[in-house]
């Protein structure tokens, strides 16, 4: 029988303040004129793993007392994840259909400035209407929910194997520290 078994309520629920937390970061970003940066994909990265750590460690104290697998740990933090893509891919139809109306012009500016270095004008107006055509509102919600879940479902498998690790060596420190405390 399994002992605690996964609660989806609240796993959905850690997923979502999850992907608020990364649509916060986003606008945060956008609106401090970062967001089409290089680097920003790496923020935006490191703050998924962080999420998924901390939403892991929350659900598996709070939700499963602290008694997890590997497997479990897993689940959790591909639920996170796909929780994450899809408040970011709605997050993504939302504001560029109503706020940021010229957004996908400025990534495709950004994109093409990256692109075109040292292009001929003929070459580099071909990759602009290839960039236009390519990027569409559809594209971007469906490419960022998939990359988002890709992405976090191969840091998920690295978490959950961190995860198992220390919540193995905890009952054997536990353990330890009593006895040091109980001559």
């Amino acid at each position: 029988m399994n002992e605690n078994p996964i609660r989806w309520a609240p796993l959905v629920a850690v997923g979502l303040v999850c992907g608020l937390v990364n649509v916060a970061a986003g606008v945060a970003m956008y609106l401090s004129g970062v967001y089409f940066e290089s680097w920003s994909v790496r923020v935006m990265t490191v703050l998924l793993a962080a999420c998924i750590a901390v939403g892991n460690w929350w659900y598996g104290r709070h939700v499963l007392g602290g008694h997890t697998t590997y497997w479990k740990a897993l689940v959790v933090g591909v639920v996170i994840s796909v929780a994450i893509g899809l408040m970011y891919a709605i997050y993504n139809v939302v504001s560029i259909s109503f706020v940021y109306a010229h957004f996908l012009e400025d990534m495709i500016q950004a994109e093409f400035a990256r692109a075109s270095v040292g292009m001929d004008p003929a070459q580099a107006a071909q990759l602009l209407d290839r960039f236009r055509a390519q990027l569409t509102l559809r594209n971007l919600a469906v490419g960022n929910l998939a990359a988002v879940s890709r992405i976090g479902t191969m840091l998920s498998v690295l978490i959950a194997l961190g995860f198992l690790e220390r919540w193995r060596r905890a009952p054997q420190a536990v353990e330890e520290r009593v006895s040091l405390s109980h001559p």
